[in-house]
């Protein structure tokens, strides 16, 4: 049986840790180097601008998520009110923290089903690691989709993290046929989602040809996990050497996002990891993503209320409203032909 102590004191962790600056890998961020073209004349009114988007084949008025952070411990409970309340009053998506907790205690579910109770409409997502999915019958899957009612499942990827936690389940042989094995039999759409190391082009192809709904790129620029858990090994030399040494590794958000693009992918482009404002989100549209997420800035307003959360997605929803006038765009789409690199 798992030590669930010992987890609950790492996810607790992992909150403080996440938000300290050195764990943030904001020199190795690319969005600044990404520019859209101003328009002094934009041949529009501002009211008209929409930022309306697609996911799944369905219209959505707001192409933001909060994305996947945190669950199954005390101080998540009033975390994940905050922003799924947030969510609610804005109209955003939210992927769950991690359900790997409830795969073996039963009484860990009970977390969202209040607050799923409470916020029956808006759109959720389970999220579960690829460890895990690879040894967890299809089943209990799905039960952890049901208990939250689930739009889509994401399986988050973390090998560099896997490596470095000093409880790390480094185990990902047949990742592939269990990815395979899930987008046949799982009748929702199934997500790929990296941590903060984002996506190579031969990796993108390849969950192409699986056949995945939608890939959210989780880039390096933000929260890097590798020198979280470095922290956390303290005491283990080896594994502290190496959060060091890998301390810069990973993909940036952009050039994931632009890996992505170029190889017009049947599923959609998701883009997170060091995504800071409304502006960085612009930037993710213009090359091409169709739906953005934010995880740090909504932590850090979740640790004191749902009104500092939905002030921080109102700011950030305003933002690419400005991004879209000073172009002269109306739609997100248009961003696409306002952007350079």
């Amino acid at each position: 049986m798992d030590d669930y102590s010992q987890f609950e004191k790492r996810k607790q962790d992992h909150i403080d840790l996440a938000l300290m600056p050195d764990n943030q890998a904001d020199n190795l961020n690319t969005f600044d180097r990404v520019f859209l073209t101003h328009e002094a004349l934009p041949d529009l009114d501002f009211d008209e601008v929409d930022i309306a988007s697609q996911r799944f084949g369905h219209k959505i008025n707001k192409p933001f998520m909060v994305g996947s952070m945190t669950a199954g411990h005390r101080d998540s409970v009033d975390i994940n009110r905050h922003l799924i309340a947030a969510c609610a009053q804005s109209g955003w998506a939210m992927g769950v923290g991690s359900q790997r907790r409830e795969l073996t205690d039963n009484q860990a579910s009970s977390e969202w089903e209040r607050v799923r109770r409470d916020y029956p409409d808006v759109c959720l997502f389970s999220n579960i690691g690829i460890a895990q999915l690879i040894d967890t019958p299809l089943e209990k899957i799905k039960r952890l989709i049901d208990a939250i009612r689930a739009s889509a499942l994401i399986i988050h990827c973390n090998p560099l993290q896997e490596c470095i936690q000093p409880e790390g389940t480094p185990r990902f042989k047949g990742c592939w046929q269990a990815l395979d094995d899930l987008v046949q039999a799982l009748p929702l759409p199934v997500v790929v989602k990296e941590t903060g190391c984002g996506f190579s082009s031969a990796t993108l192809t390849r969950l192409n040809n699986l056949g995945v709904a939608a890939v959210d790129v989780s880039g390096l620029g933000g929260t890097h996990w590798g020198r979280i858990e470095g922290y956390r090994a303290i005491d283990e030399p080896v594994r502290h050497k190496a959060s060091s040494t890998f301390r810069d590794w990973g993909i940036d958000t952009v050039t994931s996002v632009k890996h992505a693009s170029v190889l017009t992918p049947t599923f959609e482009i998701w883009g997170s990891g060091g995504v800071r404002h409304g502006l960085d989100a612009a930037k993710l549209f213009a090359l091409g993503a169709s739906t953005v997420s934010f995880a740090k800035p909504m932590l850090q307003a979740a640790l004191h209320s749902s009104e500092h959360v939905h002030a921080q997605m109102a700011s950030i929803e305003y933002e690419l409203k400005v991004a879209l006038f000073c172009t002269g765009s109306r739609v997100l789409s248009d961003l696409k032909e306002k952007v350079s690199c």
